[in-house]
């Protein structure tokens, strides 16, 4: 095949970026990395995503930092890195809401969950606790659907937020089992006020619901999870009582921002799924009531348009928005 001289000057251009795309995927990284989280330091979310900061450290050969940029349930955050130069330098940490329900119970957000971000892998799997107070009158599970059930409107139950997860998924279980309770959100403080006995119940994130459950200052019915958490073997899985629930569990990742070159995305990817088999890894983030998983970034993205489906659908039949 001859190539005519109209020809050279373009072919030869393609060829250049893609040396250059090259050259500049395998330059990466030449200075250190910044990890946003959208949630305050010191949570398990953000414990965790310094465990995998750490590990990234050291196998990539730059520093790897933690910066939380905290409110708005995430928004924050992930406006940051949908806006950063897509370079590799800047990556999301974030929980599961903050690409399957956020978009939906917020009227308005400045980034587009599907456009703006390049999914690089799963990094741990983290369940919820349905958990009551020590004198309330059911042990299970099943005790409370027929309590609730028999009063309407009589029990109430706490969250973090109109919109957050432990609210959805509490809404999932009144729409499951066909239930009446009242919704009270806290912005903070919700555990202590069930121990006192002010408000009946609340969905509690692992780390710290188990202390509250080992001391006996509450009584954990169920966990959310795709298998019994080891922390707590003797409570049973949501999804026992209220089949309607199966599969469903709160996940981290990372993401980048969307334009970010696929040679430096699958790189990370390769590093995060070493970490998430490294043993130190493991124990760290177990020590922080989760456990580890990875995938592909196809997974990843996958995963959330699979409960953006199932979501979505339950925000807008209860019509449910943010404050």
């Amino acid at each position: 095949m001859t190539i005519t001289s109209s020809l050279r000057p373009i072919l030869a251009g393609a060829i250049l970026a893609v040396a250059t795309a090259g050259a500049f995927a395998q330059a990466w990284p030449s200075r250190p990395i910044k990890i946003i989280v959208g949630l305050p330091a010191g949570l398990a979310v953000d414990v965790i995503a310094r465990v995998y900061a750490d590990k990234l450290s050291k196998t990539l050969g730059q520093p790897v930092v933690v910066e939380n940029r905290a409110g708005a349930a995430g928004n924050i955050a992930q406006d940051f890195v949908a806006k950063a130069p897509a370079d590799g330098y800047t990556l999301l940490y974030a929980i599961s809401n903050s690409f399957v329900t956020n978009p939906y119970v917020y009227a308005r957000l400045p980034f587009d969950v599907d456009k703006d971000f390049a999914p690089v892998s799963m990094t741990a799997l983290a369940g919820l606790y349905v958990v009551v107070g020590k004198d309330f009158p059911a042990n299970n599970m099943r005790e409370l659907i027929q309590l609730v059930r028999a009063n309407p409107g009589k029990y109430s139950y706490a969250s973090y937020g109109i919109g957050g997860f432990p609210h959805l998924m509490m809404e999932l279980i009144l729409d499951e089992e066909k239930l009446n309770m009242v919704h009270v959100p806290y912005r903070g403080g919700a555990l202590v006020e069930v121990a006192g006995g002010s408000i009946p119940m609340v969905i509690e994130p692992p780390n710290t619901a188990i202390p509250f459950i080992r001391d006996g200052r509450v009584k954990g019915l169920a966990y959310l999870g795709t298998k019994r958490h080891p922390a707590t073997p003797d409570i049973p899985l949501l999804s026992e009582s209220v089949p309607g629930t199966k599969g469903i569990i709160g996940f981290h990742g990372i993401w980048a921002p969307a334009a970010t070159p696929r040679d430096i995305v699958a790189r990370l990817n390769q590093e995060i799924v070493k970490a998430s088999q490294d043993p130190e890894v493991q124990e760290r983030v177990r020590a922080a009531f989760a456990e580890t998983t990875s995938s592909t970034p196809e997974e990843l993205a996958a995963q959330v348009k699979r409960d953006q489906a199932r979501w979505s659908a339950l925000i807008k039949a209860k019509n449910i928005k943010a404050e």
